[in-house]
């Protein structure tokens, strides 16, 4: 791996995580045994989308290689291609001069549940690394195999057998037609707002959530992140057509687990757990997913 490393960051300015004053985050490596294992405090999108830039100037990116990114994280960027790639050319200039190398979790994490949708090894990648005491074992896409034309080829066992034993580990949640159960009147959502103090964290932990707010600023027009939660999302000349935070809570989850799958095929969802680690009131996701629909 130091030696695939030392090859990727001739071509690409190079970032990783690293533990810094009891967190993990995303900084510059120039190492690769500086770099972390652990999973990032924050999901790693700044990368793709920052969290407040002027628009009216788009700037060439030059290319990075990012290691360290987990499963969970990795897919959310996959999953906000089918929504963004090609149409925010800010999106799509950082997209596609960054390569992503993902560290798959050796355990569950606690909380956690990406089992549910499909990890923690995943279909799309451009490098998936999996460790396995001093080895290293890696999938690679065609557009960065040259750099393994050295290596000895496996076939799929080790992948298989782990994923075997992983998923043992790990509930699957009933995630299943759960856009045809969840309910537009059920209670839950006034369950939770009973709880929100509309914060936002949620929608900025997840590596899903790619929404914005859009204002002037003397010479420059800004975006930066927003949340669906906040109460001013949905306001307009003509009033707030989700004046109720019960209201943008059901949008929110509607959003990942309804208008999402229908759309796009998939659920705006990769089961990090962030949302929950970082809410301050204790809303829990997955209560979305179990919640029993049909007694009410």
């Amino acid at each position: 791996m130091k030696e695939v490393f030392a090859a990727i960051s001739k071509d690409f300015e190079t970032f990783g995580t690293i533990e810094k004053e009891g967190e993990v985050i995303f900084d510059k490596v120039n190492d690769f045994e500086h770099i972390s294992e652990k999973r990032s405090r924050y999901a790693p999108k700044e990368f793709l989308i920052k969290r407040n830039e002027n628009v009216l100037l788009l700037e060439e990116q030059t290319r990075r290689a990012v290691f360290g990114v987990k499963s969970c994280d990795l897919k959310g960027f996959y999953q906000m291609d089918k929504q963004i790639l090609g149409k925010d050319p800010f999106y799509t200039e950082r997209r596609e001069k960054t390569l992503f190398v993902n560290f798959v979790c050796n355990e569950p994490c606690d909380g956690g549940f990406c089992t549910s949708f499909g990890g923690p090894i995943l279909d799309q990648y451009d490098l998936q690394v999996l460790r396995d005491g001093k080895d290293y074992h890696i999938m690679v896409s065609d557009k960065f195999k040259e750099y393994f034309n050295d290596y000895r080829e496996e076939g799929d066992s080790f992948f298989s057998r782990f994923s075997e034993s992983f998923n043992s580990k790990m509930d699957v949640l009933p995630v299943d037609g759960l856009e045809g159960r969840m309910k537009w009147n059920s209670g839950l959502w006034k369950e939770f707002a009973s709880r929100c103090i509309s914060c936002g964290a949620c929608n900025f932990s997840c590596p899903t959530c790619y929404c914005f707010d859009l204002y002037d600023d003397e010479n420059e027009r800004k975006r930066e992140w927003d949340s669906c939660i906040l109460s001013g999302f949905t306001s307009s000349s003509a009033g707030n057509v989700r004046k109720d935070l019960d209201e943008r809570l059901r949008q929110r989850f509607y959003h990942k687990y309804v208008y999402f799958k229908k759309s796009k095929g998939e659920y705006l969802c990769t089961g990090c757990n962030r949302c929950v680690e970082d809410c301050p009131v204790g809303i829990d996701i997955k209560e979305v997913i179990t919640h029993d629909y049909s007694i009410e």
